[in-house]
């Protein structure tokens, strides 16, 4: 079953109350909110991860999921994305 969210803040709690340590997504660590914990850098642990976003050709994207693809892939525009999504009006 994937991770969620939930179980980052599930996971934190309990390293919070001293059962040990956790792993979690980096983005799950906010250095404001997450006082009492102690981010340690992992990249030589673990191997790189690939994440995959689809989206069904020819159907409507509304404008948050550009602006979502495009945070993830700066080079992913809006246009670059319609293009690959609706080739025949991709000018909309």
């Amino acid at each position: 079953m994937p991770a969620s969210a939930l179980d980052a803040d599930v996971i934190k709690t309990y390293v919070k109350l001293g059962l040990g340590i956790g792993i979690v997504a980096s983005v799950a660590f906010s250095a404001e909110r997450d006082t009492t914990l102690i981010k340690l850098e992992s990249e030589d642990l673990f191997e790189k991860n690939t994440t995959c976003i689809s989206v069904r050709r020819n159907h409507y994207l509304r404008g948050y999921a550009y602006r979502f693809i495009e945070l993830c892939v700066p080079i992913l525009t809006e246009s670059v994305v319609r293009l690959g999504v609706n080739p025949l009006i991709a000018d909309e």
